[in-house]
Parts: structure tokens; sequence; C-alpha cells
């Protein structure tokens, strides 16, 4: 007996999709603290993103990014994270890249 299926097959998710949306997730939350800040200039406010930087920092240290993955990482992040994509500066720094 032979069984035929009109959906395609799944794709797995490749390295770079998963890493991306990982990512966010670890972002979300400092990328959120950020937008507000720009808006209510309070000390507190600049408390809780140091705070947050921190455990975003350790996050994104968890998920094993290597700096091969940079580049695909770089085109994932536009499907799946557009916010953080635009923040070049912020990514590079969370990611323990210097000079760039």
């Amino acid at each position: 007996m032979i069984l035929f299926s009109c959906s395609p097959p799944a794709v797995p998710e490749t390295r770079p999709d998963k890493l991306a949306k990982s990512l966010c997730t670890c972002t979300g939350p400092l990328l959120a603290l950020n937008k507000q800040a720009q808006t209510n200039t309070d000390s507190l406010a600049f408390r809780n993103i140091a705070l947050e930087f921190e455990k975003t920092r350790d996050c994104v240290d968890k998920l094993g990014i290597q700096p091969e993955d940079r580049v695909a990482l770089d085109i994932a992040l536009v499907a799946h994270c557009p916010e953080l994509a635009k923040q070049k500066d912020l990514l590079s720094e969370l990611l323990g890249e210097a000079g760039m």
C-alpha cells in the first residue's frame, strides 16, 4: 500500500534560523526597556536596562553562537527578529565582538 500526501515535506529548521529565534527571545525584554527609556529618562529606567543587559548577555552566551555563525545569523535575524537586526551595535556587543 502506497500513501501520498498533498502537503509538501516539512523543511528542517536551519541552525541560523534556530539561533535567530532564540536570540530574539533573549533580547526581547532588553529591546522593550530600551524603547521605554526613550520616553522615560529617570535613573531607575537605566538601572533596569543595565540589569536586563546582563541577563540578556548570559542568555546569549548560553546559545553558543560562533563567529562562523554570524553571516547566516544576520540574514536569519532580518526574517525572524527585524528589530534586533537593526541594532548592529547592540548585537555586536552581546556577541562579544570587538571593533565592529
